[in-house]
């Protein structure tokens, strides 16, 4: 089986300029990066159960029109879910999206900034 980077980064492989944990020191624009926090779902059975994992996606990009088109929000974004959100609800272990908003990035204030939280669930055995 997969690691969970692994899943996620083979999801978004049609999602250009996309990294795990943190992005290059000179990225590419627009760009993704990914981050996930792990916890082991206790009770299920004995060396076995699911992991929770919280799946933090931040989006950057030089125009609102070009983030739009990777993460959309507002009524039209259950339609017209973008690149991101797609690939990520297809996945096997997709549960549910938990928020999507507007995120800053420090490094370049001219830089338009959407993050995503999706939980996925997978199986420890």
């Amino acid at each position: 089986m997969a690691t969970i980077h692994q899943s996620i980064t083979a999801a978004l492989a049609a999602v250009p300029n996309c990294w795990a944990v943190e992005l290059p020191s000179e990225p590419a624009f627009p760009a993704v990066v990914f981050d996930v926090e792990t916890e082991p779902e206790t009770g299920w059975c004995m060396n076995g159960g699911y992991d929770s994992h919280e799946v933090q996606i931040i989006a950057l990009a030089s125009t609102l029109e070009e983030l739009d088109a990777l993460i959309p929000t507002g009524p039209d974004a259950a339609r017209h879910g973008g690149p991101i959100r797609t690939a990520l609800e297809a996945m096997e272990y997709f549960q549910y999206e938990a928020s999507c908003g507007d995120a800053d990035y420090e490094p370049d204030p001219s830089k338009y900034g959407r993050h995503l939280t999706v939980w996925l669930r997978t199986p420890r055995f």
